[in-house]
């Protein structure tokens, strides 16, 4: 059993408890103010959310590891908001990252 464990699946794993709640997340957030409505409104309703994830549309020209600081200014205030409210904030990456010669990135 310790060999199968070691060399074949590995050992398990204990997932932190707040990936089992509820998460929310979607493609095609415009604005901050759109995922901020979405927040708020599980509160609204009494429905529980654990995490908010954001799919790439808060990156700024879908450049990795930037945010669109027009259409999601405030993100890392928001993201404190969620930390004080004990929730969690996933951003997703798509890593690809391009070679631009002649751009800034």
């Amino acid at each position: 059993m310790q060999s199968y464990h070691k060399n074949i699946v590995g050992t398990p794993v204990t997932i932190p408890q707040w990936v089992l709640g509820w998460n929310q997340c979607r493609w095609g957030y415009k604005t901050l103010d759109e995922v901020k409505e979405v927040v708020a409104n599980y509160s609204l309703y009494d429905i529980p959310l654990d995490t908010q994830w954001t799919d790439i549309d808060y990156l700024n020209n879908y450049r990795d590891f930037t945010y669109d600081n027009v259409s999601f200014n405030g993100l890392p205030e928001f993201i404190d908001e969620l930390h004080s409210k004990d929730m969690h904030y996933i951003p997703i990456l798509d890593l690809g990252i391009s070679h631009r010669p002649g751009l800034d990135y």
